[in-house]
């Protein structure tokens, strides 16, 4: 019994990927999740970007190699970085998804706003983590689009 519980430690160990088993706490509420996210996005950790950015198993920081993470977090938080945020819309149902919600944020920057889609998944052990950020909608932090010249009298 003893081997047995050795045995299962010592592979308990390897498999906990960037986070080494360890299980971090999960954000109880999806404002929560999303206002954790992008708060760390503005303040550039990625570390606690890839705690709170996850799937169903958990945070991302706990089964990812850290290079891996490191690098993903590191471009997310180029898109995701701004000096505020406010929720516009959400939580939405995603279609087929009954754990997933999506919130539509706006990203408050010096020279626009821009509306974010951030989708959130529910953790198999409870609690919400940012699941995908939808970075073919986003736009670089500083950057803004080209505003249309409009319809001009």
């Amino acid at each position: 019994m003893r081997r047995l519980t050795v045995l299962l430690t010592v592979l308990g160990m390897g498999c906990g990927g960037a986070g080494g088993g360890s299980q971090a706490p999960v954000p109880a509420t999806m404002s929560g999740a999303v206002g954790e996210f992008l708060e760390a996005a503005r303040t550039n950790d990625i570390h606690k970007m890839g705690r709170v950015w996850g799937t169903e198993r958990g945070p991302a920081a706990e089964w990812m190699q850290d290079s891996t993470l490191q690098m993903r977090m590191a471009i997310v938080q180029r898109y995701m970085s701004a000096s505020g945020y406010r929720i516009v819309e959400g939580p939405l149902v995603v279609p087929g998804h009954p754990d997933r919600r999506l919130f539509r944020v706006e990203l408050q920057r010096s020279q626009c706003l821009h509306i974010q889609p951030i989708e959130l998944v529910q953790a198999r052990r409870g609690g919400w983590l940012v699941f995908d950020v939808h970075l073919e909608s986003a736009n670089e932090t500083g950057t803004c689009p080209a505003r249309s010249p409009g319809t001009k009298p």
